[in-house]
């Protein structure tokens, strides 16, 4: 590891540490430190496993170490500031805002998620969730020139959409409402649920973000997994991700392609277990470990090319990604009627810095933004970011309502897809206030036309219970404990 990767995670743990004390270790809670974790996980705990498992990363083999080293300092330098600016947002909304303070009161009475029922939200979830395992809804990424010559640019059209954007968010709903209603003590069975139910898309990331953002909704509430349960969680995930990876490695990654039927799918996974223990199985899985959170290699290509002859493509591809964010109703041509450039903000930086449009890269936000502009748009756009996610968390918590609840897991959904870069991340952003407004609008319908039936209530005991002896007001110099209170 040489002394350029050492200062870069320095840097980086900083960061960690200097967030962690300004959120007050309340990191589920805030997609702004999720999205540092995740930045993090990807520019500074990848190169630990480079570290300790050399020559497993394909990724690697087309930089050399010192475009490593000259990208490690950039985007640390730029982690480092984006925390800054963060902390600096959250601290002047303490200050400044206007607090919306919220009156002592446990979960249960029509607030947050606990206004939602799943006799409302499973009609919504099912279509898409069946969509899926039949091949025609969300489906796994692959590089943008094999997405192209493969069609799935047009595929399934309006119902492959809706999965891709609505099925992890309402999954992780459905979950978070389970265990503000019943309590924490049915986390780890209910997230095995969400595991099978989203292992047969084949995806890891989609098992992953359904996962968390569970937990993130669940805190809002004030429901926390114990420590127990966070090893439960662990090992769930890992047990179904290395599933997944064994799978690709027996039955191939096409068995997951468009169109392909459940039963395959399912007979894949079957095969896939059985053969977990299996030599090619365990290498594949600490294949896919080492170089799935490599998020170093494209921004070190791209940053390597500006230092070269390569000139920065300005706010081209941003343009171009606005465009098709326009919903098909307005521009049906938009697929149609574009190359791969314009559709995908990778494919065209692959193109611009000759690099493979094979490759299923890992480009991430700041390795994507670097492109815009070179360093000093890079380091722009961190601040810019910490500061804005701040402000928009702040107001988001400030009141305790299911649309903010909603809102801020639609946020921690576009943190965790930091990997994919800006225009995935655009893309769920839109999908964001469709799902706000959706939702807000069940719990709205819930609260004027409720049933006679008694509803059931948040457990009031076991691990991660609320009881009305648990929540406090908060203080002027304190975070109150409060579901969904700052």
């Amino acid at each position: 590891m040489t002394v350029s990767v050492l200062a870069g995670l320095a840097m980086q743990s900083g960061a960690i540490a200097a967030v962690h004390v300004g959120v007050r270790g309340q990191w589920t809670r805030r997609p702004g430190a999720l999205l540092l974790a995740v930045a993090v996980l990807f520019h500074g705990t990848t190169e630990l496993m480079q570290s300790i498992w050399p020559g497993r990363n394909f990724f690697r083999a087309y930089v050399d170490q010192q475009d490593i080293d000259d990208w490690m300092l950039l985007v640390s330098a730029s982690i480092l500031l984006y925390s800054a600016a963060y902390l600096l947002g959250i601290h002047l909304w303490q200050r400044f805002a206007a607090q919306e303070r919220l009156a002592a009161q446990a979960p249960g009475d029509g607030r947050g998620l606990t206004s939602l029922r799943l006799r409302w939200l499973l009609p919504l979830t099912l279509p898409l969730l069946v969509a899926t395992w039949q091949g025609r809804g969300a489906l796994q990424p692959v590089a943008p020139l094999q997405a192209a010559q493969e069609g799935q640019d047009e595929r399934a059209g309006l119902l492959a959409a809706l999965a891709g954007g609505f099925l992890v968010p309402l999954i992780a709903v459905i979950g978070a409402t389970i265990m503000v209603r019943y309590g924490a003590r049915w986390l780890v069975p209910v997230l095995a649920v969400e595991g099978l139910a989203l292992a047969v898309a084949g995806t890891r990331s989609m098992i992953v973000f359904a996962v968390l953002l569970t937990l993130v909704g669940a805190a809002l509430h004030g429901v926390r997994p114990t420590r127990r349960q966070v090893a439960g969680i662990v090992l769930v995930v890992a047990a179904f991700c290395a599933l997944i990876s064994s799978t690709r490695a027996v039955a191939g990654r096409e068995v997951f392609d468009a169109n392909q039927k459940a039963g395959d799918r399912i007979q894949a996974l079957v095969d896939g277990g059985s053969s977990i223990h299996t030599e090619r199985s365990r290498s594949a899985i600490l294949d896919d470990l080492v170089y799935r959170f490599d998020g170093n290699t494209f921004g070190a290509a791209i940053f390597n090319g500006l230092q070269g002859n390569t000139p920065p493509v300005g706010l081209v591809t941003v343009r171009h990604n606005l465009m098709m964010l326009t919903p098909s109703i307005v521009n049906s041509d938009k697929v149609a009627a574009n190359d791969l450039k314009v559709r995908s903000e990778e494919a065209y930086l692959d193109a611009e810095f000759g690099l493979s449009q094979y490759v299923d890269w890992l480009p991430t936000i700041f390795g994507t933004v670097v492109a815009y502009d070179g360093w000093p748009g890079l380091l722009l756009v961190a601040a810019v970011l910490g500061a804005l996610l701040a402000t928009v968390e702040g107001w988001a918590l400030a009141k305790f309502t299911t649309a903010r609840v909603v809102l801020l897991v639609g946020l921690a959904h576009c943190a965790l897809l930091y990997e994919s870069g800006p225009q995935m991340v655009l893309t769920t952003l839109r999908l964001t206030p469709v799902l706000v407004v959706g939702l807000a609008a069940v719990g709205w319908i819930r609260q004027r036309w409720p049933r006679r039936d008694q509803p059931a209530r948040p457990a009031t005991s076991g691990p991660g219970a609320v009881t009305p002896e648990s929540v406090q007001v908060a203080g002027p110099a304190q975070e109150a404990p409060v579901p969904g209170a700052r």
